[in-house]
């Protein structure tokens, strides 16, 4: 059993004892001398909320996941190998799962009362107790496991390789690792599409969406992709019966594929280092991180027209974002402010609106 280390963290207010104006102006110079300004907003359609501490090292973080059931956020600390736990609710983060040997993607199965992660260091997937918090069971996942995707019709969990077999399988119910599935090169992200049942796959170095059907685990089809030379991050929107991938070209693309008709509907640019994608149903957002800070906000139309609302600078090394759709909060971990690891919250804004 791995022990558990609660963390309570809260933001605490200094009040100066002499000039107020001046100290605050002084702070404010070193902050954005040491660590920049926290965002481009006057080209985002987000308003920056506040910088929470999280546990931890300075160190890289990586997938995110929301339980919007239990109101937590649950953040792989890829560098500190473990996963934070944050309160949706209390913006605060309550918890922290160590043990986890470069954690990658994470995924929360919320009616199994499970958590899946997966330790890329030691080439498996956590089942992780989402009441007790304690690792459950290990299970070989691959060569190199990264993003996760939970199918609960099967009861199986597709984790993406970033090499080898593509997709590796494992049981849910047993525990146990089932044959992976050959993608036809190593996967970047794997999603599972409620409206059709079926997981779907990004390929490195292949200009096709692979669909898997879960139960049978194997390639049902291959969507062809245009102009692009394989993908990684990926996205689907059920609802809207879209797919989303950030893809390389000649330039680097979001691609926008018809789930109905298993087409290729657009290609809209995308700056470099693009990584993780997420989507607010509500306001039908589409996020899209990169490595290098920027983001860059899309809005999607009820007929699934996709444009591009703004992009700007939103932190150093911002590649990961996740969005509370009950809230409208976008939440992007940041590795190092000043020294610390932090959680930048951002709140979108109604179109029209000024900063």
């Amino acid at each position: 059993m791995l022990a558990l280390r609660r963390t309570g963290l809260s933001c605490k207010r200094t009040h100066a004892q002499f000039n107020y104006t001046v100290v605050s102006v002084l702070r404010l110079v070193i902050v954005l001398l040491a660590v920049g300004s926290p965002a481009t907003q006057s080209s985002l359609p987000l308003d920056h909320v506040a910088d929470v501490a999280l546990p931890g090292r300075a160190s890289r973080f990586d997938y995110q996941a929301v339980d919007s059931l239990n109101r937590r956020l649950y953040i792989a600390h890829l560098g500190d190998g473990s996963l934070v736990v944050f309160d949706l609710d209390t913006q605060r983060a309550t918890s922290e799962i160590p043990g986890l040997p470069s954690v990658h993607g994470v995924v929360a199965a919320p009616e199994r009362h499970l958590v899946f992660a997966t330790a890329t260091g030691e080439k498996t997937l956590a089942f992780i107790d989402d009441r007790t918090w304690e690792v459950r069971s290990r299970v070989h996942a691959g060569d190199y496991p990264n993003g996760v995707a939970y199918d609960p019709g099967s009861n199986r969990v597709f984790v993406s390789n970033n090499r080898g077999v593509g997709v590796g399988v494992v049981e849910v119910k047993t525990a146990r690792a089932l044959p992976g599935i050959d993608v036809g090169g190593g996967a970047g992200n794997t999603q599972y599409d409620a409206g059709s049942g079926h997981v779907l796959a990004a390929v490195h170095g292949q200009p096709y969406l692979a669909e898997i059907d879960p139960g049978a685990s194997r390639v049902v089809s291959r969507i062809a992709l245009r102009d692009v030379s394989g993908c990684h991050g990926l996205l689907v929107t059920s609802d809207l019966r879209l797919a989303f991938a950030a893809c390389r070209g000649r330039t680097p693309v979001l691609v926008a594929v018809d789930l109905r008709d298993r087409r290729q509907l657009l290609t809209l640019p995308l700056p470099a280092e693009i990584d993780v994608l997420a989507f607010d149903p509500g306001l039908r957002r589409l996020y899209a991180a990169s490595e290098t800070g920027t983001v860059v906000v899309f809005a999607v139309t009820p007929d699934r027209t996709t444009t591009e609302l703004g992009r700007g600078f939103v932190g150093p090394n911002a590649h990961s974002v996740a969005v509370d759709p009950s809230t409208h909060r976008v939440y992007f971990p940041i590795a190092n402010l000043a020294g610390r690891p932090v959680l930048r919250i951002m709140q979108a804004r109604a179109l029209g609106s000024k900063p």
